[in-house]
């Protein structure tokens, strides 16, 4: 499976890149660089050029001196006679009074001046005529052994930079997956580092972690408050709720005892409230599920995903049969999740395909596969399926198959039971999906991480 670069790979790669491409401009400017001369060598080349033209006409002396040259400076010497071997170059700097004719990056000419034309020259190799090879094989380690320590040096600050900003970026990630109480820690994620560079790493990242922090705080306190005031809320709600039912059945009970052959239509009157009553204090559940499914406090616990569902499907109502189908390679996959939560999302989805028109004598078809280290479920119906554009807008709180009901019909819900399963799934790491399918009827369901096999 492909894996993507990490901040420090990437930073380790530019800056190895960097040193390498330095390193060899600097191998090329050096060996076709052309400096030039000083004027301290153009002293020396006057003064041996000045020496060969005294000396020019006795062969004897003439080799004489190139050899004391050849002594001295170290460089290879030739004595060169014949002005039609020396190049045009040459030629050009003596007839202009020149002492030293560079001729190329390996060879540098003295040439011997007499009546303004050039007669011979001294030929110098600068670097020696023939390099040995062992000087080349030096200059490859010398350049080898600085890109290693370079490399070194470019992965350690590559190191000191990645490293506090992935150990922010990870506590973004965790704080983003609803565990809000996870906070930046900058100085324990530095620990392992000199005090010197701990300090380098606090100045370089500390703004950006304090204000992330910030951020993080006021994050928490607004949805532990917003948390806090719908259980307030929910509580205060369902106290006089539970009051109104209390006394509706006694005046459902006095009004029998009153009327025993009372008119239906008041009966209905009542029965009306009642479930109106029961619709409030599902709401209120259902809110509630929702908000404690968008936070971290989940109680997880890894276990075979199938063997588990095969034992919550037993506990749904009948009718319809439930018909479950998992494919071999995931009937032993292991998930982690919170098996009341996980609980509610797989009954809402059955109770989605029942409220909205599957056929009761029909089966209702669940599947479980696996689609790489993600499982997927999904529930398929034989209703009429999703009016165009719903499918995508479903899992949105209080959208309902047919929203130009006044009010839901019976086994409808609220539109909240899809929308608790999106924040079940997505509290888990999980993706949530819905569509029609190409006969009949429609699919939703999910898909969740699986847990590494253990090695």
């Amino acid at each position: 499976m492909h894996r993507p670069r990490t901040l420090r790979s990437r930073l380790f790669s530019w800056f190895l890149g960097a040193i390498l491409l330095a390193i060899l401009t600097s191998a090329l400017v050096g060996a076709t660089a052309r400096p030039e001369p000083s004027s301290g060598i153009e002293a020396m080349a006057r003064n041996v050029s000045a020496r060969l033209e005294a000396a020019w006409d006795d062969a004897d002396a003439t080799r004489a001196y190139a050899d004391e040259v050849r002594d001295v400076t170290g460089f290879d010497v030739k004595v060169v006679r014949d002005p039609n071997r020396l190049t045009a170059r040459v030629r050009r700097i003596a007839e202009h009074g020149g002492h030293l004719a560079p001729d190329g990056p390996q060879h540098v000419f003295v040439p011997v001046v007499r009546g303004g034309e050039a007669i011979g020259a001294l030929e110098m190799d600068r670097l020696g005529a023939r390099p040995l090879p062992w000087a080349w094989w030096r200059f490859v380690l010398a350049l080898a052994l600085v890109a290693a320590v370079l490399s070194i040096m470019a992965g350690r600050v590559a190191n000191l930079i990645a490293y506090p900003l992935e150990q922010l970026a990870r506590a973004a990630d965790r704080f983003g997956g609803g565990d809000l109480a996870f906070r930046a820690d900058l100085a324990g994620a530095s620990g392992r580092l000199r005090p010197d560079v701990r300090q380098w790493v606090a100045l370089e990242v500390r703004d950006v972690a304090v204000a992330f922090n910030r951020m993080a705080d006021r994050v928490e306190a607004t949805v532990r408050g917003q948390r806090e005031l719908l259980g307030a809320i929910s509580h205060e709600l369902r106290s006089p709720l539970g009051r109104a039912r209390v006394a509706l059945e006694i005046v459902r009970d006095r009004f029998s005892a009153a009327q025993p052959s009372s008119d239906r239509s008041v009966q209905s009157a009542l029965d009306d409230v009642e479930k109106q009553l029961a619709s409030v204090d599902e709401i209120l559940g259902d809110l509630l599920d929702v908000t404690r499914a968008g936070l971290a406090d989940l109680r997880k616990d890894s276990r075979p995903f199938v063997e588990w569902l095969r034992a919550r499907i037993a506990d749904e109502p009948m009718p319809p049969v439930i018909d479950l189908e998992a494919t071999p390679d995931a009937r032993y996959a292991v998930l982690a999740f919170d098996r009341a939560l996980l609980g509610r999302a797989v009954h809402n989805l059955f109770q989605n395909a029942r409220a909205h028109g599957h056929p009761r004598e029909l089966p209702l078809e669940a599947r479980v596969s696996r689609r790489g280290e993600r499982l997927c479920f999904a529930v398929r119906d034989q209703g009429p399926g999703f009016a165009p554009g719903l499918a995508e807008r479903v899992f949105e709180p209080f959208v309902r198959g047919d929203p130009s009901r006044a009010r839901p019909a019976a086994g409808a819900g609220h539109g909240l039971g899809l929308a608790i399963v999106r924040r079940v799934v997505e509290a888990h790491g999980g993706r949530v999906f819905a569509h029609n399918d190409e006969t009949r009827g429609a699919i939703v369901g999910f898909d969740l991480p699986v847990l590494p096999a253990p090695s």
